[in-house]
């Protein structure tokens, strides 16, 4: 008896404690993404903000063992992975970081009742045209398709075969009905980009309505305009008009998207150099 009693206050004792620790992880996690968020980077700091966004991810993932279900959690768990891989690490990491990522993503979207039934029914495609969380779509696509690109010409290939695709389709095509504008015109870059790489029907010139949209909407999101220099112009060999958007990129300001836009600096220039010369 007494036993029995002293596991049901223990019980009790964790379901008041639990709320709590998941607002306090989530809240210092939070906190330490947006910090490393509105950062500049640069080789030199970028180890220590490669620290902040692991130490944001551990946060979360301890929340997560206490409140499985919650979409926050994991759509940040989600966004922090895309972030660490495109951002932090070495080309040989990036992919199984990414990979993750798109597991965080899928749970979120799965979170939600209305999707398990109709994908069990019909299909992961029919599901995501439920779903209304668009930064569970937008997460899910992204950390799914960069995967896949960085599998190269035939990852893409298998990707395809495999019917991957259509469902990268599905995800973009409801953000799009759902927020085109989410993050700067993410899920208008994101198509665009998909367009450009289908190993089967590309279409440039989506891509470039598309990524004009963005740019018009958001140019000073750098990475619209970075989109359109590597799924457009260069795809067109336009080159001329492709070195003056990278000259462009490098003398634009970095708010108010200070991480991504120094990034993208640092790729506008490493690009640049490749163009020397061409055309």
């Amino acid at each position: 008896m007494r036993k029995s009693l002293a596991v049901c206050v223990a019980l009790l004792g964790l379901g008041a404690f639990g709320p709590a620790q998941v607002a306090e992880w989530v809240s210092q996690a939070d906190a330490l993404f947006q910090e490393v968020w509105l950062s500049a980077y640069t080789p030199t700091d970028a180890p220590a903000l490669r620290a902040k966004l692991e130490r944001a991810i551990d946060l979360y993932t301890r929340a997560l063992t206490l409140d499985p279900q919650n979409p926050h959690i994991l759509n940040m768990l989600a966004r922090a992975y895309y972030t660490l891989a495109d951002i932090f690490l070495p080309e040989r990491e990036k992919g199984e970081f990414h990979e993750k990522g798109q597991v965080y993503g899928e749970r979120s979207l799965r979170a939600q009742a209305e999707f398990v039934a109709v994908e069990r029914e019909r299909g992961f495609v029919e599901a995501v045209k439920t779903s209304t969380d668009v930064a569970a779509l937008y997460w899910t696509y992204a950390n799914w398709a960069r995967k896949v690109e960085l599998g190269g010409a035939l990852g893409i290939l298998a990707a395809a075969l495999r019917g991957d695709d259509k469902k990268l389709s599905a995800l973009m095509s409801r953000c799009l009905e759902l927020d085109r504008f989410y993050l700067a015109g993410g899920p208008l870059r994101a198509y665009a980009a998909y367009f450009a790489k289908h190993p089967f029907s590309k279409d440039y010139e989506r891509a470039r309505e598309l990524l004009l949209e963005a740019i018009r909407a958001h140019g000073d999101y750098l990475e619209n305009r970075l989109f359109y220099v590597q799924y457009y112009l260069i795809p067109k060999e336009l080159w001329a008009e492709a070195r003056a958007v990278l000259q462009e990129i490098l003398a634009a300001p970095i708010q108010p998207y200070p991480l991504m836009n120094s990034f993208c600096q640092v790729k506008a220039a490493a690009l640049l150099a490749e163009l020397q010369g061409k055309g």
